[in-house]
């Protein structure tokens, strides 16, 4: 049996869902609105770093294609059969580098951490 792995947005849903569901009922009077802040600490942290992605992917594709057009799946393709658009490789790399942090710092921050890329 092969261990799935959980993507960060569905790791904080479960946490943030669990915790509004399990703990918050049992957490005397007097913590619950602490717990509550946690909660939605958790879900505006979500939300945050889904956006940082989703916006380096975007600036990244709109720099390669036509706005709104393309994909990342695309542009793996374009890359394997050298069929990038047109003058349009310059400066691939260090965008390319840009996702990646921006995905790293929600998925592995330690090993940015490790390779003292700050996060």
């Amino acid at each position: 049996m092969t261990a799935r792995r959980i993507d960060a947005d569905a790791l904080l849903d479960l946490a943030t869902e669990m915790l509004r569901a399990d703990v918050l009922p049992a957490l005397p009077p007097e913590q619950r609105y602490a717990g509550a802040m946690i909660a939605n600490a958790l879900e505006v942290a979500r939300r945050a770093l889904a956006e940082e992605v989703e916006a380096a992917e975007w600036t990244l594709l709109d720099s390669l294609y036509e706005e709104g057009e393309g994909s990342t799946a695309q542009l793996a393709r374009d890359i394997r059969s050298g069929t990038l658009p047109e003058g349009k490789a310059r400066g691939l790399a260090d965008d390319l580098r840009t996702l990646l942090i921006a995905e790293l710092r929600v998925r592995n921050p330690r090993f940015l951490a490790s390779r003292g890329i700050s996060g």
